[in-house]
C-alpha cells in the first residue's frame, strides 16, 4: 500500500509538498527523511501527533513510547488503520510549530520509485529555529544582458562625471608659497 499526504503549515497560504509513502514505513524512518528534505538539523526532538477525521488527537508518537507506540515501531499503516487521516510533524516542541500532513488517498506502487517520494512541492522550507515561518519575499531577477548593459552605462557616466570634476578644480587651484601668501597657479588671471 501507498499513501499519499499533503504537507501544510498553518502559518503560510504557500507552502505544500506531497509525499507518497509506503504503508509498511515507521514513522521514524519517515522522521529521517522530511527532516533531510526540509534541510532540517537531525538531533533536535520531534514526534507525531495522529488526528481523526473530527480533529481530535489520538494518538502520540515519539522517539519514546508515550502510550501509543513509539516512532521507531509504528508504521503509516497503523497510523491509518486507527482512523487517524491527520499527522503533525511536530519539529519545534517549545513553540508547538508542526508540518501538517493531511492523507489524500492510496496510490499505485511503482517499482521504479524510490519511497518515500516527493512528488509535488511549492513554497520555500521552513526555518527550524524561527519562531514563526516567514515567506521572504520574491526578488524579481533583470536579464543578466541587460544588467550588464546598465552596468556598462553607468560606469561610462561615472567617469565622465570624474573628468568634469577634474577640471573644475584645475581652474581653482591655489598655491601657498610658504610664508602665508597665497598664489595662483601660473598663467590665470586672478584678480
Amino acid at each position: 500500500m501507498v499513501y499519499q499526504f499533503r504537507a501544510t503549515i498553518p502559518e503560510s497560504k504557500i507552502f505544500y509538498r506531497v509525499y507518497e509513502i509506503k504503508g509498511d514505513m515507521t514513522l521514524f524512518r519517515f522522521n529521517s527523511f522530511i527532516t533531510d528534505n526540509l534541510g532540517f538539523s537531525p538531533d533536535q526532538m520531534v514526534m507525531f501527533e495522529g488526528y481523526d477525521e473530527k480533529g481530535t488527537l489520538c494518538g502520540e508518537y515519539g522517539l519514546f513510547d508515550m502510550g501509543d507506540g513509539a516512532m521507531d515501531t509504528v508504521t503509516f499503516d497503523k497510523v491509518v488503520e486507527r482512523g487517524q487521516t491527520e499527522l503533525h510533524f511536530v519539529f519545534d516542541l517549545r513553540n508547538d510549530r508542526y508540518i501538517r500532513l493531511v492523507l489524500e488517498g492510496e496510490t499505485g506502487y511503482l517499482p521504479m520509485r524510490a519511497y518515500p517520494a516527493l512528488v509535488e512541492e511549492k513554497g520555500q522550507n521552513p526555518d527550524q529555529f524561527r519562531a514563526r515561518f516567514e515567506e521572504e519575499p520574491v526578488v524579481p531577477k533583470l536579464h543578466p544582458v541587460r544588467d550588464d548593459k546598465f552596468a556598462a552605462l553607468d560606469d561610462d557616466f561615472d567617469d565622465l562625471d570624474d573628468e568634469d570634476d577634474e577640471d573644475e578644480d584645475d581652474d581653482d587651484k591655489i598655491f601657498d608659497d610658504g610664508e602665508g601668501e597665497e598664489l595662483y597657479d601660473e598663467g590665470e588671471d586672478k584678480d
